[in-house]
């Protein structure tokens, strides 16, 4: 067994991890996530690249409250832990609940777990799972196997948790893997050290996790009186500090407040019944690291291989410095990662949900000896929290208050406190049809004047004859009261009418209580007319963010949690599906160039114009982004399919126009069928993104069928973006300087600098190779500045020894000039290098100019005044405007190698130049011929006014070396 682990930061640097550790693709590989990222998009991306890299692998995951790995202790990370069994057989299973764990419990159980399992590792929702009965469905089926793991976190949010494997996210419900091996060795191991503070408290009412009542106050009236009400407003995020600790097959173990809701109860992270005993717990710091150092010194005594440890988000946030204290040392006997939890799976006598606790799981499958610790962590700070601090005062206080009272007060008074005047809701003691008692609430929310008024009322009194369900309240509340005297606590809602006349709904519980004068019952009422009100609307909402949920924002297509579901449906229903992954060629520069708002437009267009086209056979989604996708039924001629994708091409190249712009777009189509290319959603809309970007690489505007081989292909262009994100660390660049050569004297007028990438495997790449990837990565602006400053480094350096070289010439891109600090990087860069700006020449593209010629006027003379020159660099190109030409503050044009190629053979080359030559001449601006590689080309131009030359005829660009060796006469060192 080998496990390593890692924090994933993107797709390059996950390849390159991978690489390193030779970690290999099998069925025996286990990769756990544990992400502090609560988004779906986040692990839907994360998945997929793993699944894409290694599709055997078994892998299964959770959102966290805390991360850990390698030891270290993290927040809103995410973790990957991959560990390489040798001789266990693995086997996932992923289950949305249908109700609240029980039954998640028993199908996983019955679908993985066999005679040879040893350890069930399971993540479970947190917010909508009862651990408890979750842990209860699994026993049900196996109670020998060992079971960890625990409850997904969303960093004390509360709010929405996920668990996930290879190819599904759930939200309410639970994931596991299954070991199992005759050779594998668990150990299960548990730190807890939470201590009972105060006095014994009776839950009197509550329905499996959800607490209402503790000794007949509402569990969150509970925690506000003994803890004060500042510490219960902070309610559940404090109720880790403050669990109620129960005791169960012989261990303490903790309840810690999940969700606080408007009728007083509270929910918990487990389970508590009626008649359960209960205490406040708080934590002990230096007893829980010192119970710490005691697991550790068990663990070193048998080999370990690895452990996982999922523990209770408490102890992240309470011991907060301090928490690696606990695990760090496990680091130092085997590799340890997991994450914190909201209610953490341990096996003892039976498995049980724990709550404050870390546990450890630790495994051995070869012969491994444990090594001894190489640190010692110790605990020398005090990391108590003072807002505890002063909730333990308050809890000593009113402790020490309330036995007084006890000692003092008569029963009658106390029971009249405890039940009434400090109650939030209303309540009445009814007796035989009487009304005994009532305290201040109820006067108030009936709307009475007076008490005595209230009790000369029968319970029948203040309901409308008839409930909107057609039945009689009077024979409802009687049934009820029936009810509650013969089988206990009732619970229901009934419309009732205030003395005004006006109607209202409350919660009503009927409980029977002996007050030492006979039983009679006390009936809690609360008013839910907000909520009934809400529950009216709720369906309208529902049917809205359902909708919202599965539609695209920006252009109402069907987005990509319905391409998942539709997808799904189609490949149950059809034998044949075709999926189509659309992708716009150069939209991003759309995005750059003009802003978001044109790009916006634009996708809105596109989207109209495709969806106008969609039949009854197929489906467009829009991905995000510029990405679509189409599903295509009932299409099984690829002659058909052929001629759908043209159309698709077709309406994807018809112009956009919107106010003075004009854009050319097209698309580039990567295409794959089930079931001949998969199975599975993920791995056909995978295999169709590599084949649409075989189709970008082949110049893009076509589509392409996927072929296996093509895998390989993109992952070597995946492998070549991560290169080039190092290239720049490791100094990989060179400068490389073409000659500008004066056609007569064919003496050295300037240089042009060029860059070169010096790959460590592939030696040197020329830009062709490498300029459009590092556009698309964003790191091509930090490339050009690079050049610019060596090259005036090394220009500097030539003038400084005596040599002559004349301009230096430097490509410019819009993005870079766009930058708002370009003037001041350049005037940094002058100064820095002591290069003079008159010997500085800027070449901007033609087509560049044209995308915003007012804007660019005013860079060109502010770089004018700096004594900067500027260049029309492949000029011919870009169909400038001879208006705009005569307001631009150029100095030289470059006539475009493509018009110099195929001179003197080519009329119409010959002409284009000439015109250029003459337009030049007339303008009084310098010219320059590019690409010039033969004796007629050269004699061509000495005819002209053009009479600075660049190209392969005179020199191809060099290396400074080489330069030094060609014009300057030194030898190479």
């Amino acid at each position: 067994m080998r496990n390593v682990n890692t924090y994933y930061t993107n797709l390059d640097n996950l390849i390159l991890f991978i690489d390193k550790n030779s970690i290999d693709d099998s069925q025996s590989l286990l990769v756990q996530i544990f992400t502090g990222f609560c988004e779906e998009e986040h692990i839907r991306i994360l998945i997929n690249e793993l699944s894409s890299l290694l599709p055997k692998s078994k892998i299964i995951g959770a959102t966290t409250d805390g991360e850990i790995m390698n030891g270290k202790v993290s927040t809103k990370q995410t973790v990957l832990s991959f560990t390489q069994f040798e001789h266990t057989t693995l086997q996932t299973y992923i289950i949305k609940h249908k109700k609240d764990g029980y039954y998640s419990g028993i199908d996983m159980a019955k679908n993985i777990i066999g005679k040879d399992t040893k350890l069930l590792i399971a993540f479970a929702d947190g917010i909508n799972t009862n651990g408890e009965e979750f842990l209860r469905g699994i026993a049900s089926i196996s109670s020998d196997t060992i079971i960890a793991g625990g409850l997904a976190g969303d960093n004390a949010e509360f709010k929405k948790t996920y668990v996930f494997d290879n190819d599904t996210i759930v939200t309410s419900g639970a994931v596991g893997v299954s070991c199992s091996s005759k050779k594998l060795i668990v150990n299960s191991l548990y730190n807890f050290n939470w201590q009972t503070i105060g006095q014994e408290f009776v839950v009197t009412k509550s329905i499996n996790n959800r607490v209402y009542t503790l000794n007949d106050r509402t569990a969150y009236d509970t925690y506000a009186h003994y803890l004060g009400e500042a510490t219960a407003r902070q309610l559940p995020k404090i109720g880790i500090e403050f669990p109620l600790i129960i005791e169960r097959n012989g261990i303490n173990i903790a309840r810690a407040v999940i969700a606080k809701h408007d009728d007083g109860s509270l929910s918990f992270a487990g389970n508590l019944k009626n008649g359960d005993m209960v205490k406040f717990g708080y934590g002990d710091t230096e007893g829980i690291l010192r119970e710490s150092e005691v697991l550790i010194s068990k663990l070193r005594e048998s080999p370990q291989e690895v452990h996982f440890v999922y523990s209770c988000m408490a102890r992240r946030r309470f011991l907060e410095k301090g928490i690696e204290y606990e695990t760090m040392p496990l680091q130092d006997v085997a590799p340890t990662s997991g994450f914190f939890t909201y209610g953490e799976f341990f096996t003892s006598k039976g498995n049980e949900l724990l709550n404050q606790t870390m546990t450890i799981i630790s495994l051995q499958e070869g012969s491994k000896t444990s090594c001894p610790l190489q640190k010692s962590y110790k605990s020398n700070q005090d990391y108590k929290i003072y807002s505890s601090r002063n909730a333990l005062i308050n809890l000593l206080e009113v402790t020490s208050q309330e036995m007084k009272i006890q000692e003092e007060a008569t029963k009658e008074k106390e029971i009249f406190e405890m039940m009434f005047e400090k109650y939030a809701d209303g309540i009445i003691i009814i007796k035989d049809d009487t009304f005994l008692q009532c305290n201040q609430k109820i006067i108030q929310m009936l709307g009475y004047s007076k008490k005595e008024t209230l009790l000369k009322q029968k319970p029948g009194d203040f309901t409308p004859k008839f409930q909107p369900n057609g039945e009689l309240s009077v024979d409802v509340i009687n049934q009820k009261i029936k009810d509650c005297l013969e089988f206990g606590e009732q619970n229901y809602e009934l419309k009732y009418i205030k003395a005004d006349g006006t109607f209202f709904w409350a919660e009503v519980i009927l409980i029977p209580i002996d007050l030492g004068y006979g039983e009679v019952i006390k009936a809690v009422y609360r008013d839910i007319s907000k909520r009934k009100q809400v529950e009216d609307q709720l369906s309208d909402q529902k049917q809205i963010l359902y909708y919202q949920s599965r539609h695209d924002i920006l252009t109402s297509l069907p987005n990509r949690t319905m391409f998942q579901e539709n997808f799904q449906e189609s490949i149950e229903k059809e034998s044949k599906l075709t999926l189509m992954f659309i992708d716009l060629d150069g939209f991003k520069s759309i995005n750059d160039s003009l802003g978001h708002d044109i790009g916006d437009k634009v996708l809105k267009l596109i989207s109209t114009r495709l969806h106008k086209v969609m039949t009854n056979t197929c489906t467009l989604f829009r991905l995000g982004g510029d990405e679509f996708t189409i599903i295509l039924e009932n299409i099984n001629d690829k002659k058909n399919i052929d001629k759908f994708a043209n159309s698709i091409l077709s309406i994807l190249s018809k112009p956009v126009l919107f106010d003075k712009y004009r854009l050319d777009i097209s698309g580039s189509i990567g295409i794959s069928t089930y079931p001949d290319n998969g199975e599975k959603v993920n791995v056909l809309l995978k295999n169709a993104d590599i084949a649409m970007y075989k189709a970008k690489e082949l110049g893009g505007n076509k589509f392409i069928y996927f072929e296996d081989k093509m895998s390989n292909e993109v992952y070597d262009f995946i492998k070549m973006k991560a290169n080039l994100h190092e290239a720049m660390k490791n100094f990989e660049f060179e400068v490389y300087y073409q000659p500008q050569i004066h056609i007569d004297t064919e003496a050295l007028i300037g240089v042009e600098a060029l860059v070169r990438w010096n790959h460590p495997t592939r030696g040197i790449i020329t830009p062709d190779g490498f300029i459009s990837l590092a556009r698309e990565i964003g790191i091509m602006v930090e490339i050009d500045w690079w050049v610019m400053k060596t090259a005036m480094l090394q220009m500097k350096s030539w003038q400084d020894q005596g040599f002559n070289v004349g301009t230096l010439s430097l490509n410019l891109t819009l993005k870079q000039l766009e930058e708002s600090d370009f003037f001041e990087v350049l005037e940094g860069y002058l100064e820095e290098t002591g290069f003079k700006a008159e010997l500085l020449e800027l070449e901007l593209e033609e087509s560049e100019v044209m995308k915003n010629p007012n804007y660019i006027i005013t860079k060109f003379l502010k770089l004018h005044e700096m004594g900067i020159k500027i260049s029309i660099d492949d000029f011919g190109t870009g169909y400038s405007s001879l208006a705009y030409l005569k307001k631009l503050p150029i100095d030289k044009l470059k006539i475009d190698r493509s018009f110099v190629l195929d001179i003197p053979f080519s009329k119409d080359s010959i002409s284009i130049a000439e015109a250029i030559i003459s337009m030049s001449n007339s303008l009084n601006i310098d010219i320059i011929a590019e690409g010039v590689e033969n004796i007629d080309q050269i004699n061509f131009f000495k005819n002209t006014t053009c009479k600075t030359i660049q190209g392969y005829y005179f020199s191809k660009p060099l290396s400074s070396k080489d330069m030094m060796k060609k014009y300057f006469k030194l030898p190479l060192e």
